[in-house]
This record gives structure tokens, sequence and C-alpha cells, in this order.
């Protein structure tokens, strides 16, 4: 499969012998600082895409690779796969060559039974948020203080969550708090709704895991006992809690917002339907943008 245009950059799929070319081209652009260390080892590059774990793609000119996007899929999450590692030589930029990438990876998408793309964009990082508007991704949340990158010096950087459904993934129709419905309207319209949201009895009680600094949380059945347990940790740690999206979870934000936590936006469930998250322990450093949606996501917090 491949795209291609005379006298111009054209992808195709990855191909084995691709595996030294893109780990020296992400070794020319970031160094030896980028987050994922499989990339600066061929063996692992070609292991991931045989596994099919990964599903690469790259960029060609004049039989030079100049850049390089993958699907990441992860059985956890079944028909969802995340558009990562999209990388362009500084020599390429500006030639849209990120965004042919991501248009060629979505029209493979379909074929692996991917039914939901996500997108996780450095907001230090204005190019990847241009990117992700031009392939049609919705951002949905805010994850800030996500990632050690190049780009934000030493501090963790924060993310932008954006989600492009291949087939449709409605909102729930619920009784949303009114301060969030001018933020909710272009998804609402984007997505659509419907009712029968997720009800938290079929949902596991809690799960917890530790991603550096970050404490993730995901709370089925968000009691007021529970919620005031999880309010009870460290003011200091750094916490991204996720609720179902439903009224029973709606209806704790009074005591979310009262222990010190914000609404950091919505992300899709791993078994469909989608999830709360709110955040707590967060810098107060300012995050850059450059769309008003993830500006009215922000003053929601």
């Amino acid at each position: 499969m491949s795209a291609r245009h005379p006298q111009a950059a054209w992808a195709r799929d990855y191909q084995p012998s691709d595996a030294a070319g893109i780990s020296a081209l992400f070794r020319a652009i970031y160094d030896d600082r980028y987050f994922y260390a499989d990339v600066y080892l061929p063996s692992q590059i070609e292991q991931r895409n045989a596994s099919g774990q990964w599903r690469s793609a790259v960029a060609i000119h004049d039989g030079r690779l100049l850049g390089h996007a993958a699907l990441w899929l992860d059985p956890a999450r079944p028909g969802q796969a995340e558009l990562a590692m999209n990388v362009v030589h500084p020599d390429a930029r500006g030639q849209g060559i990120a965004s042919l990438l991501g248009r060629h990876l979505r029209a493979a998408a379909p074929g692996l039974g991917i039914e939901l793309l996500t997108i996780k964009q450095v907001c230090a990082h204005p190019r990847s948020q241009y990117v992700a508007r031009a392939l049609g991704f919705h951002n949905t949340a805010l994850l800030p203080d996500y990632i050690d990158t190049p780009f934000a010096g030493p501090e963790p950087e924060s993310i932008l969550f954006g989600c492009l459904p291949l087939k449709p993934r409605p909102l729930p129709r619920l009784d949303w708090p009114e301060n969030w419905k001018e933020w909710l309207a272009p998804l609402r319209q984007a997505l659509g709704e419907e009712s029968g949201a997720v009800s938290s009895s079929t949902l596991p009680g809690l799960a917890l895991a530790r991603h550096g600094q970050r404490l993730e949380l995901t709370a089925g059945q968000p009691t007021q006992a529970r919620l005031a347990e999880i309010a009870a940790l460290p003011a200091s740690q750094l916490i991204y809690l996720k609720l179902p999206a439903n009224q029973e979870a709606l209806a704790r934000e009074t005591q979310l917002r009262e222990a010190g936590f914000r609404f950091g936006g919505l992300l899709p469930a791993a078994s469909g339907g989608w999830q709360l998250l709110w955040l707590r322990g967060a810098s107060a450093r300012e995050i850059r943008f450059c769309d008003e949606q993830a500006e009215r996501l922000r003053r929601l917090g």
C-alpha cells in the first residue's frame, strides 16, 4: 500500500530493511532522548512490526527515508490504536509529510479492525497539534505533566489527547454540568449522543497503576467513601482519576472539587464508552494550545 505523487515524498508500509533508517531518523531528531527506547534498536522496530504491535509507515523521497509514523495497538484496548512516533527529518519539515503518514495509516486502520484512533499531542510542540487537527482528531482531554520530552526542558510535558472514531463512538446522553456545555457542544455534534451509559455496578471497584510520578486510578464504582479514600492520598501526588461517564459519577463533582480535583476531559474506555478524567497535583506551569476547544477545556478545570 502506498500513496505517491511525482516529485514529492510518498508514503508506504514499513519493510524490514527500513528499521536502521528509522532508528537513525529518531537519533537525528531527538539525539538519545526519545521516550521510547525501542526506536534506537532496529531489531526492536522489526520485532514490534512483525508481532503486529506496531503498524509502521515511512515517507520516502528520492530513495531517502524522511519520515515515520506508526499505529500502536494495545491488546488491552481491542479496536483502538494510537497514532504515534510521527517524526519528520528537519530537512523536510513544512512539506506535509506528517499529515501524509497520518492519512496513510488512517486508511489502513479499518483493515486491522481498528474502530478508534487516538493521538497524544505534545503541548510544547505545536506542530503535533496542527497535524492532529488536519487529520480530523477531536481533542477530548488534557494530560498535564504526562511525559518527559526534549522540548520542554527538565519538567514533564503536558499532552492534548485526541480521538478520531472510524466507527460511531457517541457520548452518553447525560445531565452534564451547565458550565461544561460550551466545551461539550462541538464534541456532541461531531460524535453524537446515545442513551444507555455504562452502569458503575458492572465495573471493577478500583484499579491503580504508577507511571513515573503519575498515579492513575480507575474507580468503576465511585462511591462517596471510595472517593474520600482517594482524596486522602498526599496532596502533592499527581493523580489521574478515571470514572465512568455516567450520572452516578457526575453526581460526585462537588465532592471531587472540594478535595482539590479538577476536570480534565473525556477518555475512551477500553471496553467501549467513555470515562471522566479528574486531576490533582499537577504543576501550575503555563500550557500552550493551538485551538479554542483546548482552551475551553482548560478553563473548566
